[in-house]
């Protein structure tokens, strides 16, 4: 069976061989150059011409070699972004951002999803580095500092989003987590909110640390005791928020209000509430980092802090295609950190 593929592998390649861009180029009665930019979707040919490169091409069933074209360019025009929940509406508007860049721009995409585990993203950071991606987007577990220094080395881009990753120094976009979390507990201070919850994500990853950081700045400057029974530590996912919130509403006393800092435990922390027959904000307030669509149509709905989760993957990529097109103007370069600004929206959760 081996040989007998083989066979068949060989003669369908010499088959393919016959077919070749200067075939096309002659056939349609233009320069092969011409053929290669209609075949890769460049920008400047016009579209009679392309009509009929297209045409000639499809006759003949012919196909640029991906694979071979990229290795005698050394550029894919593909881009990987590894993301750390893909059911998450955070990262599926953040991938859809990068997105919409990279096709503008000529490239293609391949979307992993890391699932927040160390392990996955680095098996998925291998797979990308084995496919001659021209740059990364990573949204990272902070686990793996030593591989993608040894990416960057090796002359991958890579651009971190929504995190960094201690002791690595490498280009992000981020949102101002601890002045986001800041005035939004100042905000529940002056509603008359002392019994102040928090329902964190990872502390040793730069969005549960910042918020926590923002949480306690707040605190402390209205003469407020920090109690650490009210401060819950869970994953950033919506089973942690479920559990978390029952903990809080089931104690004595329970708190006044919960803030949750990100969407999916707070989808978790409200479901919490509705099954224990609590009232939002009358018996229970609640107020969550993030502005997902559900937020807004729930009974009552929830305060947020809004953050441009579409601008950070736009910015994100944006940046690693100019650096992937000019390296040289960004090789004696410091890493570029770009922060996003949040704001409040105040609904009826916290009134």
């Amino acid at each position: 069976m081996f040989f007998l593929a083989y066979y068949v592998n060989v003669n369908i390649n010499k088959a393919m061989k016959k077919i070749n861009i200067k075939t096309i180029a002659s056939k349609a009665g233009v320069s092969t150059a011409t053929v290669s930019r209609v075949m890769h979707n460049y920008p400047g040919v016009k579209e009679e011409t392309k009509k009929k490169v297209l045409k000639v091409a499809s006759q003949f069933n012919y196909e640029i070699n991906a694979v071979a074209s990229s290795l005698r360019r050394e550029k894919t025009n593909t881009l990987g972004i590894i993301v750390g929940n893909v059911l998450s509406q955070f990262y599926s508007t953040l991938a859809k951002a990068v997105e919409d860049v990279a096709i503008e721009e000529g490239y293609s995409l391949i979307l992993c999803n890391g699932d927040d585990n160390p392990q996955k993203e680095l098996k998925y950071l291998r797979i990308l580095k084995a496919n001659r991606v021209d740059g990364i987007i990573l949204t990272p577990t902070g686990k793996n500092a030593s591989y993608i220094d040894f990416l960057k080395k090796s002359g991958m881009q890579i651009v971190l989003v929504d995190r960094l990753v201690p002791g690595l120094e490498n280009d992000a976009v981020l949102v101002d987590n601890e002045k986001g979390s800041y005035e939004a507990i100042k905000y529940l201070i002056s509603r008359g909110y002392k019994r102040i919850a928090i329902i964190n994500g990872f502390p040793d990853r730069t969005t549960g640390a910042e918020r926590l950081e923002g949480y306690k700045r707040a605190l402390t400057e209205a003469n407020i005791n920090i109690d650490p029974g009210l401060i819950k530590t869970g994953n950033f996912k919506k089973r942690s928020g479920i559990n978390l919130a029952t903990e809080l509403v089931e104690a004595d006393p329970r708190p006044e209000v919960i803030f949750v800092t990100n969407l999916d435990m707070a989808l978790g922390a409200v479901l919490a509430i509705k099954n224990k027959g609590l009232h939002i904000p009358r018996d229970i307030g609640i107020l969550s980092f993030d502005n997902p669509d559900w937020t807004q149509i729930t009974d009552p709905p929830i305060t947020t802090i809004n953050q441009p989760v579409y601008s950070m993957g736009n910015t994100a990529a944006e940046l690693i295609i100019k650096k992937i097109n000019k390296p040289s103007n960004y090789r004696n370069e410091p890493p570029l950190i770009i922060r996003l600004g949040t704001h409040l929206v105040i609904r009826s959760s916290t009134s």
